[in-house]
């Protein structure tokens, strides 16, 4: 049962206990409200199976799709694949407890359960650190060939410059 402003919504309270699947693609809209999100454009499918029993919620959650990121080698946008399982506990209890990321204890009052921060939290943990384009199967760099030349010719400049001429002087006596 989903609420239809909510699609993340999910009423738990009137399900059977057992087996319940939720289906998602998640993509640009889902990012659009999040401030400060990395991921603006993405096509992810999510299948979130959650297994209700009387005071336990287990969301079992498979996420497999891209997400469009800058390259951090030439700044080129690109579409990197990205997939994971993730599982969250929810504990029904009116005992306040934190027992790690993937444990949360939500108020036995309580008949829904918002998943569309998880969801979030998750995707993100999906991204490398670093995020660079694959190689091309010939072997290349999918990188942008310009930015790249004007990388090394900018770094080049640098080596140039970062000469202290106190060095260079220390170099010439040590050479003679």
């Amino acid at each position: 049962m989903k609420k239809s402003g909510n699609p993340y919504l999910i009423q738990f309270v009137g399900l059977k206990d057992g087996e319940h699947r939720f289906d998602y693609v998640i993509d640009d809209a889902f990012f659009k409200d999040r401030e400060y999100s990395e991921v603006q454009k993405a096509h992810i499918d999510t299948q979130v199976i959650l297994t209700k029993a009387t005071h336990l919620l287990v969301f079992d959650i498979k996420m497999e799709g891209t997400i469009n990121v800058p390259c951090d080698r030439c700044g080129d946008p690109f579409d990197f694949p990205v997939w994971g399982e993730r599982k969250l506990v929810v504990s029904l209890t009116n005992d306040k407890f934190d027992d790690g990321d993937d444990i949360v204890s939500l108020s036995l009052e309580a008949s829904e359960i918002d998943i569309s921060q998880t969801l979030y939290e998750y995707i993100n943990l999906l991204l490398p650190q670093r995020r660079i384009h694959p190689v091309e199967e010939d072997g290349t760099s999918g990188c942008n060939e310009n930015a790249l030349k004007t990388l090394n010719k900018l770094s080049e400049k640098e080596e140039e410059q970062k000469t202290d001429p106190r060095w260079d002087a220390l170099k010439k006596i040590q050479q003679n």
